[in-house]
C-alpha cells in the first residue's frame, strides 16, 4: 500500500516441515528475500497473540524476534501492530476469530474490490492501519 492506494499483496508459504527450526529458517529466508526485493520504507508486523497453542505462540514470537533483529541490522523502521488496533481501524467486528476473518475479507472486497485469502486480508488490514497511523504520527 502506498499513500492509501492498494498496490499489491501476497502470502509467503513454505513447506510444512515437522522440524519447527527448519521451517522457521525457511520463513526467515523468505521474509529476508521479500524485504530485499520490495525495499519497503517501513515494515508492519502483527503482534503475536496467545490463543490456546503455546507452541505456535512461542514459534511466532521467536520468528518475530528474528525479523526484528534483521530490521534493526539494516535500520529499517518497523511497527508491531496489535490485532485489536488494526481491526478497530478497519471496523472489523465479530465475536469469534472465524467471523472476524470473514469480515476482514469482506472489508477488503468492499474497499479495494479484490477477493483475497484470510491471511492476505489480514495483511491488507494491517497496511490500512499503518497508513493511517503513520500519517497521523508523522504530522
Amino acid at each position: 500500500m502506498d499513500n492509501r492506494i492498494y498496490d499489491s499483496s501476497g502470502v509467503l508459504s513454505v513447506e510444512d516441515l515437522h522440524d519447527t527450526s527448519e521451517r522457521m529458517k525457511l520463513m526467515y529466508n523468505e521474509i529476508k528475500e521479500l524485504i530485499n526485493r520490495v525495499k519497503p520504507d517501513i515494515v508492519l508486523i502483527e503482534d503475536t497473540q496467545y490463543h490456546q497453542n503455546p507452541a505456535a505462540f512461542r514459534t511466532l514470537s521467536q520468528l518475530q524476534g528474528l525479523i526484528m533483529a534483521y530490521l534493526f541490522e539494516f535500520y529499517l523502521p518497523f511497527y508491531i501492530v496489535p490485532a485489536t488496533a488494526w481491526k478497530s481501524c478497519c471496523g472489523i467486528k465479530g465475536a469469534h476469530r472465524t467471523e472476524q476473518k470473514k469480515n476482514t475479507q469482506i472489508y477488503v472486497k468492499n474497499t479495494f474490490g479484490i477477493s483475497v485469502s484470510e491471511d492476505e486480508a489480514d495483511s491488507i488490514g494491517i497496511a490500512v492501519y499503518g497508513n493511517q497511523h503513520i500519517e497521523a504520527t508523522n504530522k
